[in-house]
């Protein structure tokens, strides 16, 4: 009995080692080539793979649509029932502990849907839906609107804009384990699951882990795009975050000196480049900093602020 038991513990730690071991990071989709696929494992696109872990079906970078810089993650129509299958997922590392947050822009055209679901699991194999399906104007017959198909909550529906780009914003605390794991989600800024939702379908069902968002091409009617993908353990804002504790960050782009100006003193400030590492990290108990950037490599950076234990993040360009 002992063995068996060793054996099967052996079988899910080999089962969750089989995913890289996915830390924060950030994706402006600039490190690739326009019209190239962004499925690369291992590599320095690590985090995107697809529903196979072999890059056959994976998405494109796209000069059609950019929220930031010249390119996107594109993920065109297809006709699975053709067998022509669009199946990126980007890969969360099957996470069973810690608190995780993750923020990206989507753009859905006109006349087009656009879909994800969250997997409890990678690679995938026969699949772990955790809460349902997410479409956006599913089947073309919901203009503006999208679904959570099967959450704790059970279906929830939310709105959208088209043609313009539009965040969406989920975390999830595992701090107690998977079995007692919550979440939330935002769309567009509006909250669509509250904070402290259980992380389970409408059954109650328990998922392996956090495992990744699988970007399935639905359909020929299919067409959406992916910007600034940021997953991080600490919570991540914009602009509206930024101006809600007071904050001004300039320039930005920056080619030197960063600027940070508070309305109260600024405790901490933390810079992160787009491999979540911390690369530079201060003190500051003043209302405002300035921060030598120039040895810095070109690219895109996440700075977090902290006021009157109050955080906000926003991302630079150098």
């Amino acid at each position: 009995m002992r063995k068996n038991y060793l054996l099967l513990l052996l079988a899910a730690c080999f089962t969750f080692s089989m995913s890289a071991q996915i830390n924060p990071f950030f994706d402006d989709m600039e490190s690739y080539t326009d019209g190239a696929d962004v499925c690369s494992t291992p590599g320095p696109d690590e985090w995107w793979i697809d529903w196979f872990s072999d890059c056959s079906t994976a998405g494109a970078a796209s000069s059609n649509q950019a929220f930031s810089g010249a390119l996107s993650f594109y993920v065109r129509p297809s006709d699975p029932g053709g067998g022509d299958v669009i199946d990126p997922v980007l890969d969360l590392g099957n996470k069973i502990f810690g608190t995780w947050y993750l923020s990206f822009m989507y753009y859905v055209p006109s006349n087009r849907e656009g879909y994800f679901n969250i997997q409890g699991l990678t690679p995938i194999a026969g699949g772990e839906w955790v809460v349902g399906n997410i479409p956006f104007n599913s089947g073309l017959a919901t203009p503006g609107e999208g679904q959570i198909d099967n959450s704790a909550l059970g279906a929830v529906t939310f709105t959208f804009p088209h043609d313009q780009w539009f965040r969406i914003y989920m975390g999830f605390d595992i701090s107690g384990g998977i079995s007692t794991a919550t979440w939330f989600m935002e769309v567009d800024g509006n909250e669509v699951i509250p904070a402290g939702t259980a992380f389970t379908d409408s059954g109650g069902t328990v998922p392996t882990g956090l495992g990744g968002l699988n970007f399935f091409s639905v359909s020929g009617d299919n067409e959406y795009y992916i910007d600034d993908v940021t997953y991080s353990e600490n919570p991540i804002g914009g602009i509206d975050d930024l101006k809600a504790i007071g904050v001004s960050i300039y320039p930005n782009p920056v080619r030197d000196r960063l600027n940070i100006q508070g309305q109260e003193n600024i405790s901490n400030v933390a810079i992160y480049n787009v491999l979540g590492q911390q690369v530079y990290a201060s003190n500051v108990d003043a209302l405002s900093t300035s921060i030598d950037m120039s040895q810095m490599a070109s690219g895109a950076y996440i700075v977090q602020v902290e006021v009157n234990n109050r955080t906000a993040s926003y991302k630079v360009i150098k």
